[in-house]
């Protein structure tokens, strides 16, 4: 997009929403986003122009993808038990994403959401809310990774 707002691309043509899209600062390459084709909210990646659309969850309800400094990981949270009868908390998770491999990094019943990485990579802070009806929680940080 030129700075009179023209000349944008549009990179996504699903049904369902596709939102919270976030660059991969160090390669310049790569954005995740959420999306609800399928559904139910899920992280996915692409190349910044649009292609190679990759689902990168695959169950439950995930928002909030954070890339890391180094453009190795994705935090995000996810709810990975999501429906009637099923008592899931949102939880953070990290995922490589060159093996799909992922680490659950909180594991407190109530939401865990809104991932953001330190500069040096060394740490993250989000937030969590304990329970209805309070709405939004404090800051919390993790400890070093």
């Amino acid at each position: 997009m030129d700075a009179s707002g023209g000349k944008s691309l549009r990179l996504t043509n699903d049904q369902g929403p596709d939102v919270s899209p976030t660059w991969n600062r160090k390669t310049g390459s790569q954005i995740a986003f959420v999306s609800g084709r399928t559904g139910l909210p899920q992280i996915y990646t692409m190349e910044a122009d649009g292609t190679n659309v990759q689902r990168v969850t695959d169950q439950g309800y995930a928002v909030s993808p954070n890339w890391s400094p180094n453009g190795q990981f994705l935090t995000f949270s996810w709810m990975r038990k999501y429906g009637p009868g099923e008592p899931g908390s949102n939880d953070l998770y990290l995922m490589d994403i060159a093996s799909k491999q992922w680490v659950q990094l909180t594991h407190d019943a109530g939401r865990n959401d809104f991932p953001c990485w330190s500069p040096d990579g060394a740490t993250s802070c989000f937030n969590r809310t304990a329970r209805a009806p309070t709405r939004y929680g404090p800051c919390w940080r993790t400890a070093p990774m």
